[in-house]
């Protein structure tokens, strides 16, 4: 690896953790570092990895730094995975580029500038996707044989990071299909030993469910929306225009064309990339698809885009330059405009204070596990969500909040309640409480501006005794 790129990771490590740190904690994040505080072999949203990430690195305290710590350290190991996938397949100015391709794509300055599911799995995809990389360049040595299995251990640690990795096997079915040199593995007992052994680690996920009435899947499959064919196509596209760039986007025709015709290389990484980007495309047809979900197919798309460029004499400077603009732009929207996050740095401190602006002997319910979660980090105390009578619409985290609990009132109780300042709320907290009181002060600054100007503390006193629970 050359001086150069270590200097570069090095500085851009450091730039990535100062800009990581003049965010608060996000919602999803707060609810995904909540969960390294309910240790589990499983959650109803996802598998345990990114809790267990968080619980090495915070061991469930409220400490942004090794949150934000933890997230540049996988950050830099996906960049030397990603560089030595380059070298491996191509050479080591293609591999010093694609890296500096994935520093500046704005998905990845941005949106992993904070601790969610994606990050664990992008880690593990782009370690299966290296060792692949190897195995398949191996022809047939013995030694490199044996790096099937531990092909099986990252493919299976990616399951238990997001269910998105089980679609790592039918990306290699297409590989083989398009590399008929390559498809002598298929006779091979490694490859289904990988496959077996990667299943295993799915086993506690499994388990999880079984013993919970198998509601991750029931949960998943309810996703699938009754709106109209088409409705989340033109949002999922702009997404992802605005996450990777219209200049990535744009030559993906003219990549795949180069992949497909120039050698098994590059057919590895057009299996790895194009179909999960069409399958997501597809999908999006019926199903809300978020831009983040995408990640994976990205990552060998990068090392392929480069060689793309360079290969065939296109202007690959000017292509990261306009990319390195492009995302200086959002940075400063983010920064300056919405939701200027530099004009708001002593609001975001005060966030702190309101462990010691909250009544010490009433518990907090909330209206949504994300308010609940951020309420919870900067309280440092149990916080519920409201799942029973104050319940107002179908929160997301209910069933994994019900799971871990929620307290019953006595005749008299009184509690706080953080959610939305409006008629139906109060209209529903006076049929069960006496009095219903709206606190000026404390208050939390986020960066979700759905919270920020919505949600409020409220004194709920005087509990009639009726229902079982908020």
């Amino acid at each position: 690896m050359p001086f150069s790129l270590i200097i570069f990771l090095t500085v851009a490590s450091i730039v990535r953790l100062w800009l990581a740190m003049l965010f608060p904690i996000t919602a999803d994040e707060s609810y995904y570092w909540l969960w390294s505080k309910h240790l589990s072999l499983s959650y109803v949203d996802h598998p345990p990895m990114v809790a267990i990430i968080n619980f090495l690195t915070t061991f469930g305290k409220e400490n942004l730094f090794a949150l934000r710590f933890g997230v540049v350290l996988i950050t830099l190991l996906v960049s030397l995975l990603l560089y030595f996938l380059a070298e491996n397949l191509f050479n080591e100015k293609v591999a010093f580029w694609s890296v500096i391709l994935f520093q500046l794509l704005p998905h990845f300055v941005i949106i992993w500038l904070t601790m969610f599911v994606e990050l664990p799995l992008v880690l593990f995809w782009s370690a299966s996707l290296l060792i692949l990389s190897y195995v398949l360049r191996s022809t047939f040595d013995v030694r490199r044989s044996n790096l099937w299995y531990l092909l099986g251990i990252t493919v299976g640690l990616g399951y238990i990071s997001k269910y998105t990795m089980f679609l790592f096997w039918p990306c290699l079915a297409v590989f083989f299909w398009l590399s008929p040199e390559n498809r002598s593995w298929l006779r091979r007992k490694e490859l289904y030993l990988s496959f077996l052994l990667s299943l295993l680690f799915f086993l506690p996920v499994i388990l999880w469910n079984g013993q919970n009435g198998w509601i991750s899947f029931t949960y998943h499959s309810g996703k699938v929306s009754g709106e109209a064919w088409g409705h989340n196509l033109l949002p999922f596209m702009a997404d992802q225009l605005v996450h990777f760039t219209p200049f990535l986007l744009f030559a993906l025709y003219g990549i795949g064309k180069f992949a497909l015709k120039k050698d098994d290389q590059t057919k590895l990484l057009f299996s790895f990339s194009f179909p999960v980007l069409i399958l997501f495309l597809l999908l999006s047809l019926k199903v809300k698809i978020w831009a983040h979900w995408t990640e994976v197919g990205y990552i060998a798309l990068i090392p392929l885009a480069i060689a793309y460029l360079m290969e065939t004499g296109k202007s690959w400077q000017k292509f990261l330059t306009w990319i390195a603009i492009f995302s200086l732009i959002i940075i400063s929207v983010l920064f300056w405009v919405s939701p200027a996050v530099m004009l708001h740095q002593n609001d975001y401190g005060k966030n702190y204070q309101i462990a010691q602006s909250l009544p010490s002997d009433l518990k907090i319910f909330s209206r949504t596990n994300v308010s609940s979660s951020l309420v919870e980090f900067y309280s440092r105390r149990s916080v519920y969500l409201a799942t029973g009578f104050l319940k107002i619409g179908s929160p997301w985290g209910e069933k994994q909040y019900e799971l871990w609990g929620i307290p019953v009132l006595k005749a008299g109780d009184n509690i706080l309640y953080y959610g939305e300042d409006t008629d139906e709320f109060e209209q529903k907290a006076l049929r069960y409480f006496d009095r219903v009181t709206g606190l000026p002060e404390p208050r939390l600054y986020l960066i979700e501006d759905y919270i920020n100007n919505n949600y409020r503390f409220f004194k709920l006193e005087g509990y009639k005794g009726l229902p079982a629970h908020p």
